[in-house]
């Protein structure tokens, strides 16, 4: 049974928050929202302890690291019993190139977003862990050309008196 959390004006202006920059200084953050110190660490924990913050994350930038090649992948298994895709998603879980992976609908079953240096890591990633899989039927490449958006941020609108979302725990 799914369990909820509501979030108050309060909770969904510190999530904002959070989300520009995790490294905020607590008196910072209950400054700006008007409250205490300790009750902004109790907020922060609570929405941790529900789930709904579910990390405290550094972004690395990639590009920047070297890793200059994206690459969007699209696809078929050629068994799609349950454990077949279980076999498959744990073994894409384990691959240190594939950043996102998807189960989708439509003509395809998985799609996955994969972040290498260059063709040449790509090509050894494919020919490991795509072509070497035994059950992958067929797979599609999609190269970006430009990113023109990039976000993590899930933005809450601050207005509403409360907001009820699903948690996990």
């Amino acid at each position: 049974m799914a369990k909820f959390h509501t979030l108050d004006k309060v909770d969904r202006k510190l999530l904002n928050l959070l989300q520009k920059d995790n490294q905020t200084a607590t008196r910072v953050l209950a400054e700006k929202l008007h409250i205490s110190q300790p009750t902004c660490l109790r907020r922060i924990k609570a929405l941790r302890d529900a789930g709904v913050i579910s990390a405290d994350v550094a972004m690395v930038d990639p590009f920047s690291l070297g890793y200059g090649m994206l690459a969007f992948l699209e696809i078929s298994l050629a068994n799609q019993s349950d454990e077949h895709m279980r076999d498959f998603e744990a073994c894409m879980n384990h691959e240190p190139e594939v950043m996102q992976c998807y189960f989708v609908s439509g003509e395809i079953d998985y799609f996955l977003v994969i972040h290498v240096v260059d063709m040449e890591a790509y090509y050894q990633f494919v020919r490991r862990a795509i072509s070497g899989s035994g059950n992958v039927r067929h797979f599609h490449s999609r190269f970006p050309m430009k990113r023109a958006k990039f976000s993590t941020r899930i933005a809450f609108d601050e207005k509403m008196p409360e907001l009820s979302v699903r948690v996990a725990k």
